[in-house]
This record gives C-alpha cells, sequence and structure tokens, in this order.
C-alpha cells in the first residue's frame, strides 16, 4: 500500500505530523505542545499512533514527540535494513539532533523500551547527544525470558519456523488488529477510525513483511541483557508503569524489573492489557505527569 491508498482517517493522521529526513530515511514525527521535550518511543508492531491520547494530556505543559521507528507506521520500510535496536537508537539521536533537543525525557514502550536502555547505556559512557532528564518506561519485556511472547512472536524467534512466519506475515493485514485486541483488557477502546488506520500503517511498503525482520528485537534483548539491564540499575530518575493484565510483559516480569532496579518508582495500572497507553491514555499521562513534576 502507498500513501494514495490510504483511508481519509489515515489521510487525517499523516497531515498531522511531518516526515524528516533521518540517516538517509524518511521518519515520520508526531509534535505536540512546548516546554521541556518528551521523546516517546512506541513498540512492536505498531507506531507512534498509540502515544496520540498521552500527548493529549501531556502537550498542555510539556513538548512531546513521537516518532515511528523505520520499519513501522509512516515511515519508511526499506527491504534491505537491519532493523537493530542500535540502529533504531542512532536514528532517536539523529532525530533529537536534528530538532535541536538538547534534552529530554523519554518515555517508552514494548521494543521501545530497548531502545531506551540503549539510549541510557551511551548517556553513561558519555556519548548520547542530548541529556537524558528521566525515565518512563511502560509494560516491555526487557526481561526476555520471562516475558510470554504470542504463538507468532514464537514462530518468529525460531530459525526453523521462520518461513512459516514469513507466510503469515504475506497476510497479516487481515487479522492484525484481532491480535492486538487479543492482548489488551479493554479493545473496545479502540475506535472504528483506530481500527482503519492501524491497518493502512501496517500495510504501508508492505510493512507486515517488514515484521520478521523487526522480529530480531527479541535476540538483541537476550544477547545484550547485561548491558542495558545494567544501564537501567544505574539510572537515577526512573520509573515504571506496569498495566497488571498484559499477558506478554506480565506483571511479574514488571515485579522482577522492580526487584532488578529498587531506585525505581513502581506502579501498576488495574485492569489494562498490554496496550496500556491506547486503553487508558488518561491515566498513564497522568502518571507520568506526576512523575515529572
Amino acid at each position: 500500500m502507498d500513501d494514495s491508498q490510504f483511508s481519509e482517517p489515515t489521510r487525517r493522521w499523516l497531515a498531522s505530523g511531518r516526515h524528516l529526513k533521518i540517516e538517509g530515511k524518511r521518519v515520520f514525527l508526531y509534535e505536540r505542545g512546548g516546554g521541556q521535550s518528551i521523546l516517546m518511543l512506541h513498540g512492536f508492531p505498531t507506531s507512534a499512533y498509540d502515544w496520540r491520547g498521552v500527548i493529549d494530556g501531556l502537550a498542555s505543559a510539556y513538548r512531546c514527540v513521537a516518532l515511528d521507528f523505520p520499519g513501522y507506521g509512516l515511515s519508511d520500510k526499506p527491504e534491505a535494513y537491519s532493523y537493530s535496536l542500535f540502529q533504531q537508537t542512532d536514528v532517536v539521536e539523529a532525530l533529537a539532533r536534528e530538532l535541536s533537543i538538547t534534552e529530554a525525557h523519554v518515555v517508552s514502550h514494548d521494543v521501545g523500551t530497548s531502545v531506551h536502555t540503549e539510549l541510557l547505556s551511551r548517556e553513561q559512557e558519555g556519548r548520547l547527544v542530548f541529556r537524558l532528564l528521566s525515565s518512563t518506561f511502560l509494560n516491555g519485556s526487557m526481561l526476555q525470558d520471562l516475558a510470554t511472547i504470542t504463538p507468532f512472536q514464537k514462530l518468529l524467534a525460531a530459525n526453523q519456523t521462520l518461513p512459516q512466519a514469513i507466510a503469515i506475515s504475506e497476510n497479516l493485514t487481515e487479522n492484525y488488529i484481532d491480535g492486538v485486541r487479543s492482548v489488551m483488557k479493554r479493545p473496545e477502546s479502540l475506535s472504528e477510525d483506530d481500527i482503519v488506520v492501524m491497518n493502512d500503517l501496517i500495510a504501508y511498503q508492505e510493512g507486515n513483511r517488514r515484521l520478521p525482520a523487526l522480529s530480531l528485537y527479541m535476540r538483541e534483548r537476550y544477547i545484550h541483557r547485561e548491558r542495558w539491564i545494567g544501564a537501567l540499575k544505574k539510572t537515577k530518575r526512573i520509573q515504571f508503569i506496569w498495566a497488571d493484565g498484559d499477558p506478554i510483559a506480565n506483571v511479574d516480569l514488571g515485579r522482577a524489573l522492580s526487584k532488578e532496579v529498587p531506585q525505581a518508582r513502581y506502579t501498576e495500572l488495574a485492569g489494562l492489557g498490554h496496550f496500556l497507553l491506547m486503553e487508558d491514555p488518561k491515566a498513564v499521562a497522568t502518571r507520568i505527569r506526576d512523575f515529572l513534576t
């Protein structure tokens, strides 16, 4: 799918943001508000669209910046690209430089949490291009061994079943939203427009065919666990906001993280699932705002 085939709700979403050329790729950016910057890092396999409700609750006091990582949403989805978490982190740094962001709070969800921990690692090494003011993590499987991955993710993770996963990816747009809803506790929070937009975004530039490459982040989490969890342990201003009904980054994982990182503020949100930022954006925005003030 290209943008000429977008539905009207998706055209409105496209018009609400803009593209920047970052590291040779067109990267979509949604930005609202003014004041201190908050960089918002989305999850797999969604996009910056997830953050729109949270941004509504924060933009009166903060400059909220949400991007689509390459391979996701309205950003370019090249076939010949590694989609490594390190490359995605490079994109975030380049975006901050392009937007003249010299300091920022960072809020992340799902795969975005691992990009976030790489940002922390670079800051602690003294080579991050901006000053990281605080870190807020929403449900993300940073302790990959404790996560309960979906059947599709299991196919993606194993070499012997990867061909089957690739075949499923070819037609994923047919049941993509069913998969998203299956890990939510409040699936009714998605409007009909949301469903249309999210389907368009996964289909844009054959994004569904990039899922096998994008999913390699799960392996990177195992390989670089010591680096990334170590960075969390050294971070001072940090909080975890955890939905207690998430079947993937489950509540036991969140509690284990809070023990690994005892200096972090840890809050559980009852009755929410994996996409807590869409299921109750007001509650998420409130916890972020309370932490930052």
